[in-house]
């Protein structure tokens, strides 16, 4: 009796060291045991039809398709070049240098911006003109600008992120050899929110006043709820063209959603009607 009591205490220690090992083995296996994150998809309803050509609807962090029309169809793009026009053009100038407008530079056709020749504007400030009232007169300028060619920087960053299909052929987009489809421009969309998130920003303002000027955003959908950038533009061959973001509140979750359309014959209707799905048809499972 005596040699058993002398090692009850030993006995119960392992049994408890036992126990202790054991259960945190299993906290440890069931922490490894991770739960799989829901997927984004889409509720097999009929898809709407809208009066663009193509269109694309995606969202930004998964890349998950939400809608798709002739997302390849190589197509005329007009002013949504501009995004990318500025956004090479601040990558290479000195913001705070200065330029004065020149006659030779207020001949494009379209809007201008209220650009006069002999204003002097900040190399950054010519930004505001361009995307947010699509001044082809600030595009002009800042072609000139830049120290480096412009439209081939513009080429060379869609070969960079591998957008075979899109063609620069000038900064405004009033040329219609300024092409690209519907896929590609979301792709380039998305590089552009990552590298150059202020020409994304400077889209949401509402106006931007200076010394000299002032320019309103003239965007159809600057007042809508959830607008968090883009660019739209119109020239006869192109239609109606846009690259627009919006938070989107998908199953519960704040979602950056990228609609891009090209030849609308109404962005807003066509927005509005790509928005109804996305908020009625995504979801998380």
């Amino acid at each position: 009796m005596k040699t058993i009591r002398r090692h009850l205490p030993f006995m119960t220690v392992f049994v408890i060291f036992l126990g202790i090992s054991f259960g945190l083995l299993a906290v440890a296996t069931v922490d490894t045991v991770s739960t799989p994150e829901p997927k984004l998809s889409v509720a097999s309803l009929a898809l709407p039809k809208i009066s663009a050509t193509a269109a694309l609807v995606v969202d930004s962090e998964t890349k998950t398709v939400l809608y798709e029309q002739q997302a390849d169809d190589i197509l005329p793009i007009a002013s949504v070049t501009k995004l990318f026009s500025s956004a090479l053009y601040w990558s290479g100038v000195d913001p705070f240098a200065t330029t004065t407008i020149t006659t030779s530079d207020l001949k494009a056709d379209g809007r201008s911006g209220r650009l006069q020749a002999g204003q002097t504007y900040q190399n950054r400030e010519l930004l505001f003109p361009a995307l947010l009232e699509s001044s082809n007169d600030a595009s002009t300028v800042m072609e000139r600008v830049a120290p480096f060619d412009l439209v081939a920087a513009m080429n060379e960053y869609t070969k960079k992120h591998g957008a075979t299909q899109t063609i620069f052929t000038d900064p405004s987009g009033l040329s219609d050899g300024n092409v690209s489809t519907v896929r590609e421009l979301v792709t380039l969309f998305i590089a552009l929110v990552d590298e150059y998130p202020h020409i994304i920003d400077i889209t949401r303002l509402p106006q931007y006043f200076n010394h000299v000027n002032a320019w309103l955003n003239n965007s159809p959908f600057i007042d809508t709820p959830g607008y968090a950038g883009g660019k739209q533009g119109f020239t006869k061959a192109a239609n109606r063209t846009a690259i627009v973001r919006f938070m989107e509140p998908i199953g519960g979750r704040e979602r950056a959603v990228v609609y891009v359309l090209l030849g609308s014959d109404n962005l807003k209707s066509d927005i509005d009607i790509l928005r109804q799905f996305v908020n009625s048809a995504a979801r998380f499972e």
